[in-house]
């Protein structure tokens, strides 16, 4: 797409300097990046992956805990391995499901999985602290259809949906864990 065919050229209002002096101006209301470095007490600055690939994930039981536990651990302690642990993300998930969409016969076209649960997140210190649990439980919808005698098919969409579920699950625990994670350091920098 050239510059001309954009919706948004440059010459039309919009300036790289202005752009730019918009986002600076986010910091002074109190945007912060939420992976960018963290001011330390000793004045130096740490990063935030250091302080997720501390986190293990508690077990989770049946076939879609066992693909959200794995998400969530490509998301945290993959991130640099070999970290030493020292907090422990548990998380409990409920899956439902509804089916949405009937045929005349009465065969299934379309069910829709529904995805519910919270986390907690303590030390692995002895007795546990708790660090911080979500305060609203998280919910993620997705759904698939059953096509006409394509069993292989259906079971691939069946498949697909509960990974993008997963995903979608654990990138929002992912974030909110890190938004804690970032503020415990900060108190601590600032005293």
């Amino acid at each position: 797409m050239s510059r001309d065919e954009s919706s948004i050229s440059w010459s039309s209002g919009w300036s790289r300097r202005g752009l730019l002096g918009g986002l600076l101006g986010l910091s002074g209301c109190g945007f912060r990046p939420l992976y960018g470095p963290i001011a330390t007490a000793d004045g130096g600055q740490e990063g935030l992956q250091s302080e997720l690939a501390a986190v293990r994930i508690g077990p989770l039981a049946d076939r879609t805990g066992q693909l959200l536990r794995r998400s969530l651990q490509r998301r945290m302690e993959d991130s640099q391995p070999g970290t030493p642990a020292r907090y422990l993300l548990n998380v409990a998930i409920e899956l439902g499901s509804e089916i949405l969409g009937y045929r005349r016969d009465g065969a299934i076209t379309r069910v829709r999985f529904t995805l519910a649960g919270n986390w907690n997140l303590s030390t692995l210190g002895v007795p546990p602290e708790r660090i911080a649990a979500s305060g609203i439980p998280f919910r993620e919808i997705d759904a698939f259809n059953i096509p006409d005698l394509q069993f292989f098919a259906a079971d691939s969409s069946r498949d697909a949906a509960l990974e993008r579920l997963m995903e979608g699950v654990s990138d929002e625990v992912t974030r909110q864990v890190a938004m804690e994670l970032r503020r415990r350091k900060e108190a601590a920098a600032t005293g």
